[in-house]
């Protein structure tokens, strides 16, 4: 089992900045878990680029932390990326190579499980009815 230490380095470990290390030193004294999440959208194969981030994922779940990864099959769809049975295809595929990469004990969540119920949708119009489009472009900058 790692010590703090051992696990703040294996965190830190090819990152440019940590926000913030003492924070992070907090947490990990607590007995919570710390969880990370991370999105993709499947929308063709997973790729050499993909193995960054994988990477960097593997190492967390090693110090400790929850790693969720959320499967954007929904974004996918919206942005033309294939018809459903291609998308739904590619996302299995994905997580498939995923826990062959490493990932094995994360947490695999399609969006489409939670972004087309009608309690997400509201809370998206709720949100809408809060943000002028100069907020939203400064925030998409």
């Amino acid at each position: 089992m790692m010590d703090i230490a051992e696990k703040l380095a294996l965190i830190s470990k090819n990152t440019v900045e940590v926000v913030t290390q003492e924070d992070l030193k907090k947490l990990l004294e607590t007995n919570k878990k710390p969880v990370a999440y991370c999105g993709y959208e499947p929308s063709g194969e997973v790729h050499l680029g993909h193995l960054v981030t994988i990477t960097k994922l593997t190492e967390l779940e090693k110090a400790g932390v929850k790693v969720k990864i959320l499967l954007a099959d929904w974004h996918a769809f919206l942005n033309r990326k294939g018809d459903w049975d291609f998308i739904k295809k590619t996302a299995k595929d994905w997580e498939t190579v995923f826990r062959q990469l490493g990932l094995k004990n994360a947490e695999y969540v399609l969006g489409s499980k939670f972004q087309r119920t009608p309690e997400y949708i509201d809370d998206v119009l709720t949100l809408s009815s809060h943000i002028t489009i100069n907020r939203g472009m400064r925030s998409m900058q």
